[in-house]
């Protein structure tokens, strides 16, 4: 039985979400704005410093504390959408999930995952930090009322650096994402296994649909983009629980349709 294309995964989960988008809008206005405080952990407490390094010790490790309360809400958010695709009742509480049930799995989880995220992409950021520093320093030297003055060869060359260190970082962690993409959702399905397993389970699951599951992304960046950028973000409370649902539909279609 062919698997379901994105057109297909698209209908079927506006289906399932048109009865209740009401309560998901304001599911994910808790969503965002816990992410949006945990968030600004990693930039507030990189200020209490002037030394360079302490500044991006403290901000690497916030962002990676960010990214297990952003991953464990996520967690939360498929649990939403597994009940509903279950035919169970949901409710804004199930957003808390793995702070309350599956903890230990969830936080090893979340913690693996944000590591994978984070630390590829250090390097990077302290380079541009650097240039971020470097900059500031030549604004506050610089008379105003003056043309602007061309940027130093020296801040050109670690900007280049930079990008240089950031695309191949980015391209691991897009592929690193597309491999584990399902462990949240096995994880919820199949309580009994271990992160080790998880993680196997995962990357068996997604073997030879990766590009798949990227190219449904793709086609769904532009509604995030245009619904975003056009709402002031407004629109983004609508279309992220449609990812979560059209993510929900991709799952269920891979684990009917292959063995685990």
């Amino acid at each position: 039985m062919p698997y379901m294309t994105y057109s297909q995964l698209k209908d079927s989960a506006r289906f399932r979400l048109e009865p209740i988008m009401g309560k998901l809008v304001g599911v994910t206005v808790i969503f965002y704005a816990l992410r949006f405080v945990a968030g600004r952990f990693s930039s507030v407490f990189g200020l209490l410093t002037d030394s360079f390094a302490l500044q991006v010790t403290l901000s690497s490790i916030f962002m990676i504390l960010a990214g297990i309360i952003s991953s464990l809400l996520e967690i939360g958010f498929r649990c939403l959408m597994l009940k509903l695709y279950c035919g169970r009742p949901v409710s804004t509480g199930d957003l808390l999930y793995a702070f309350t049930a599956q903890i230990k799995t969830a936080l090893g989880l979340s913690t693996v995952m944000s590591l994978l995220s984070t630390l590829p992409l250090i390097p990077s950021h302290v380079l541009f930090k650097r240039v971020e520093l470097a900059m500031e320093s030549i604004a506050l030297s610089s008379d105003f009322n003056a043309p602007a003055a061309s940027l130093p060869p020296e801040l050109m060359d670690l900007m280049s650096i930079a990008l240089f260190c950031y695309t191949p970082a980015l391209v691991l962690v897009t592929m690193l994402h597309l491999v584990y993409s399902q462990i949240y959702y096995l994880m919820l399905d199949f309580p009994s296994f271990s992160i080790k397993k998880l993680f196997r389970s995962s990357r068996l699951l997604m073997r030879g649909h990766k590009g798949r599951f990227f190219y449904i992304h793709v086609c769904i960046l532009p509604v995030f983009l245009i619904g975003g950028l056009l709402t002031c973000g407004i629109g983004l409370l609508w279309i992220t629980p449609f990812l979560y649902a059209v993510e929900t539909e991709f799952y269920l279609d891979l684990v009917t349709k292959r063995s685990m």
